[in-house]
């Protein structure tokens, strides 16, 4: 059932196509309810323009109040309890519904890569001014922008060896021409040609960021044969992506 009292409902768009709307309401029950600025959906904010500033800003408010009170801690953890704490309090928020984050100006992500700097910096004892880089690699941290990227790649694994729930799957298409490509190389290219046809919003969607990852991948790494052997060879790449410049 509804609770009238709590619902809300959001205008998405661009900000010309707002401007054109008048004022609107409307009524559940006996209460009239007009557009909200930002609502929550299964643990992710929303605002009109998809901008997910305020999902970013409140992730990254938690993950600097979780490292401010492990540091405090610090002195009585050894550094795999740290990295567990880290993983558990602060990773698992910048990472959280991160898909939702791909064609951000790099201004937003660089609010969470922020977060992931200072958490590197907590375990490994370096000052704020350190450079972050041989950090992450020590860690064996991707940065926030490729992790993006990954989550993005495995769930378009997933999608294409039916492993994914069919929303997901029916998003994407494999090129008809590409099958010959799955038997000789072992990589089907998905079809990119929707996201000629979008624009802001629509270029950030699963359906545009899919082919567009994918049909980058070197055809060594779609080779994989099982998921837990993707995950692995597409982490490697990533990190050898980032940390060597291949």
């Amino acid at each position: 059932m509804i609770n009238d009292d709590k619902t809300e409902f959001l205008l998405i768009g661009t900000r010309q196509q707002l401007d054109k709307l008048d004022s609107c309401s409307i009524t559940v029950g006996d209460n009239h309810i007009s557009p909200s600025p930002c609502v929550r959906n299964l643990g992710s904010w929303f605002d009109s323009n998809l901008s997910m500033t305020d999902h970013i800003n409140k992730a990254c408010n938690a993950a600097f109040y979780h490292l401010h009170n492990l540091r405090r801690i610090k002195k009585y953890l050894s550094r795999d309890s740290l990295i567990t704490l880290v993983h558990a309090f602060i990773t698992s928020r910048l990472d959280y519904c991160n898909g939702l984050l791909f064609g951000l100006p790099k201004a937003q992500i660089a609010k969470l890569q922020r977060a992931q700097n200072a958490a590197a910096r907590l375990i490994l004892g370096i000052g704020k001014f350190s450079h972050i880089t041989p950090a992450l690699y020590e860690l064996h941290w991707l940065p926030l922008s490729l992790r993006i990227d990954y989550k993005i790649l495995l769930l378009t694994f997933k999608c294409i060896y039916s492993l994914a729930p069919t929303y997901l799957s029916d998003l994407i298409s494999i090129k008809s021409n590409s099958l010959y490509n799955l038997r000789s190389t072992g990589k089907p290219l998905l079809d990119h040609s929707k996201g000629k046809m979008l624009s802001t919003l629509g270029a950030r969607s699963f359906s545009v960021a899919a082919p567009k990852l994918w049909n980058g991948l070197p055809v060594e790494l779609c080779r994989a044969t099982s998921l837990d052997c993707f995950k692995s060879r597409l982490k490697t790449y990533l990190f050898k992506k980032y940390f060597y410049k291949v």
